[in-house]
């Protein structure tokens, strides 16, 4: 019996099971009905037994990566010497001035800041940038404060500030991995080693630097020691330039490249840049109901659409013998769009004018990342 048929197996042994086991050994000539004595006596014991066949399901459940949740799949990730990817802490950009918007200087590393409105997200000093802005990070794990932008407010007293404000958020915080992700990745052979610069070793350097959410790598891609990356942030967008500076001084300082001073081996000389956007516009006729408003079910399609693209760009670095390619294709936006309620009806769309699909392009010099532009809907 394997682990599945077990299962089944106790999962058919429930409260009734056990109650009419017992029952069936009592002699025919005893009142056995509800309320009567014997089955009042046997009961609480039938209760015990069919809440003992949900423990076991449980227990054997946990014992296997593929059916395994929570803290008991954190064990098994760390028997097989990994662990759940943790929650990130989104760092910013912010602007701090004084009566006469001139930028504050006596701001001090562990400086508090707090965002405005009810829920208030916390923000610590961690850097000064070379044009006098800070950077700030989150205080609190994950991504809420990903989409914060605006006035901030001094925790840490200062009479020199005027106004402060987050102007941009630079590195965006990814949540505590998933169940699913953790478990895809124990399950996944891996015959490739982590050694001495090679691409899984660049991989796994990416996978470590918390900021970056998704990584091409070009190897040689200018000869011998040369090694390109290109970054996306947690949110899969192009990286901003402050985090491929970060991401440059730690893989492999500019001052010393090539030295062995950061992540990358000696003599590796790495070039850290992000994608560049490569924009779709989509023209799809659709045949509707007439059971919704056009603008809600024209919202609808654009949103349906735009998970289509979001979901692609999960797998833009995603590599078959380290080689990258990724499809816009015409017949899974469409496919998309079919599934809405209200939608009986599509053609397939055209893409930027064109009835073709769009591979996009990954080269040492181009690496395109989609990006819908606009969704025109015709009915």
């Amino acid at each position: 019996m394997n682990p599945l048929d077990l299962i089944k197996d106790l999962e058919n042994k429930d409260f009734d099971y056990f109650l009419n086991q017992m029952l069936s050994d009592v002699s025919d000539d005893v009142d056995k009905r509800p309320g009567s004595i014997i089955y009042d006596a046997i009961a609480p014991a039938a209760t015990l037994q069919a809440e003992r066949s949900k423990d076991l399901i449980n227990y054997i459940k946990q014992s296997y990566i593929s059916t395994s949740t929570g803290e008991f799949l954190d064990w098994h990730a760390q028997d097989k010497g990994t662990s759940r990817e943790a929650a990130t802490n989104a760092k910013a950009t912010a602007r701090i001035i004084d009566d006469n918007k001139n930028i504050v200087t006596n701001i001090d590393i562990g400086d508090r800041f707090a965002s405005m409105g009810q829920d208030s997200i916390f923000y610590s000093v961690i850097d000064k940038k070379a044009d006098g802005n800070y950077l700030l990070q989150a205080e609190t794990p994950g991504t809420t404060p990903n989409g914060y932008i605006g006035q901030i407010l001094p925790v840490t007293n200062n009479d020199s500030i005027s106004w402060a404000e987050i102007t941009e958020v630079y590195a965006p915080a990814r949540d505590a991995e998933d169940d699913e992700s953790l478990r895809a990745r124990l399950l996944s052979p891996n015959s490739y080693i982590n050694y001495g610069g090679n691409v899984n070793d660049y991989k796994a350097m990416m996978a470590n630097i918390k900021d970056v959410g998704a990584v091409q790598i070009y190897s040689a891609w200018q000869g011998g020691g040369t090694v390109k990356l290109v970054i996306l942030d947690n949110n899969l967008n192009p990286a901003t330039d402050t985090l491929l500076n970060e991401v440059k001084v730690t893989v492999d300082p500019p001052d010393e490249s090539g030295l062995g001073y950061g992540l990358a081996p000696i003599g590796h000389q790495v070039t850290v840049v992000t994608t560049e956007l490569f924009d779709v516009t989509v023209n799809i006729k659709v045949t509707t109901d007439g059971k919704i408003g056009l603008d809600i079910l024209n919202n609808e399609i654009k949103s349906a659409t735009q998970n289509y693209f979001n979901n692609l760009r999960k797998n833009w670095s995603k590599d078959t013998n380290f080689k990258y390619s990724l499809t816009v294709y015409r017949s899974q936006i469409m496919a998309a769009i079919l599934q809405l309620e209200h939608v009986v009806n599509a053609e397939m769309p055209k893409l930027n004018g064109e009835d073709t699909d769009v591979d996009l392009t990954f080269t040492n010099e181009i690496s395109q990342l989609p990006n819908l532009k606009d969704v025109i809907i015709n009915d």
